[in-house]
């Protein structure tokens, strides 16, 4: 028996030693649509599910631990209770379908991506490079496939003009983004107030939490939209009292921003009840609510097309109702391309495998 054991050890260290034993990392993982799918782009797709699963974890649950976090059920927004592995699995065909249905559509309209629109994927590549490096490629991930990936982000942004803008395959009418704006995006004029010391990081507590808000919600019931800027203003130095922050009245007038905000955007960053009052404001009524966890909001909504026209909104109307048809579109063209995957060579390239940190 020792012989026995002693020969399959040998054999075992031969075939590690040899280039090309069962043991080496897969270039190619199969084909969807007709196009293959290099191992860097389906381990970048599986870390970014990995990251997406990880988003969905329980106060129990502990991502960093790669193969006891695989084993877990987690329950997506909307959806059903489901193991991390399954959840992965799934959402990485997805996103590789959603790939490949970007590169076929892009390439379908004979289109290049402007300019701006590559210096921004390069721009974004070089800081994921700088900062996230050296974990990309303990994961496997190299820097051309970044670039790549970042590339087939700007060509689906690209897709949003070319399919629904004015000169686009399909425009969207000037009735459909008005409707858009009137009810899916709201135009504030807001400011935010972190909770927490600005000098110390330490957290508001439940209680201080509850006194600023309360101050908040004062003052958004106290303002009229001609004297919103000034009573927010005023009252700020009050609210960031709460938890030692001084700040000047100048201080406070400055932290007064315009800006649009989509209802998309408000998903995971205000609660259902937040959210419904926000959405429920008329032309120049306040409100002020919790947002993020981290920060409060007092928001007066405005009409923007007092000040604006459709015209030039029209850009910004366009990208946020563009975005989630496109968005739409891939999801519903890569769901239709046939994929031949090679098994054997996705189960050399395990999430198990997945680094979270150095």
């Amino acid at each position: 028996m020792k012989q026995k054991l002693l020969a399959l050890a040998s054999a075992l260290a031969l075939c590690l030693s040899l280039a090309g034993c069962h043991f080496s990392t897969p270039d190619t993982v199969g084909t969807i649509g007709g196009e293959t799918i290099s191992s860097g782009l389906y381990l970048l797709a599986q870390f970014d599910a990995y990251q997406q699963a990880a988003q969905y974890a329980g106060e129990d649950q502990d991502p960093s631990s790669v193969k006891s976090f695989l084993k877990a059920t987690i329950t997506p927004d909307g959806g059903e209770a489901v193991t991390v592995s399954d959840y992965v699995a799934q959402t990485t065909l997805e996103e590789l379908r959603r790939y490949v249905a970007v590169e076929d559509r892009f390439a379908e309209l004979g289109a290049e991506l402007d300019p701006a629109y590559t210096a921004q994927a390069d721009s974004y590549t070089d800081q994921l490079i700088e900062n996230y490096g050296d974990l990309y490629a303990v994961n496997g991930i190299g820097e051309e496939t970044i670039r790549s990936y970042e590339y087939n982000l700007a060509k689906q942004t690209a897709l949003v003009d070319l399919l629904y803008g004015q000169e686009g395959e399909t425009p969207i009418t000037d009735e459909e983004l008005t409707d858009h704006l009137q009810n899916q995006m709201l135009y504030i004029r807001y400011t935010t107030v972190p909770l927490y010391d600005l000098s110390t990081f330490a957290f508001a507590d439940e209680d201080q939490t509850a006194q600023m808000l309360d101050l908040a919600k004062q003052a958004a019931a106290d303002s009229t939209p001609d004297t919103f800027d000034q009573v927010v203003a005023d009252a700020l130095p009050g609210i960031y009292a709460v938890l030692g922050t001084e700040i000047t009245a100048e201080e406070a007038a400055d932290q007064l921003n315009s800006s649009f905000i989509s209802l998309s955007e408000m998903e995971g960053s205000f609660s259902d009840e937040d959210t419904q009052t926000l959405t429920g404001l008329a032309f120049g009524q306040s409100a002020a609510v919790q947002y993020g966890g981290t920060s409060l909001l007092i928001a007066m909504r405005m009409d923007p097309l007092e000040t604006m026209t459709l015209d030039t909104l029209r850009g910004t109307i366009l990208s946020d109702m563009g975005t989630s048809l496109v968005e739409a579109d891939m999801d519903a063209a890569g769901a239709a391309l046939s994929a031949d995957l090679d098994q054997s060579a996705m189960n050399k390239l395990p999430a198990s495998k997945i680094k979270m940190s150095l």
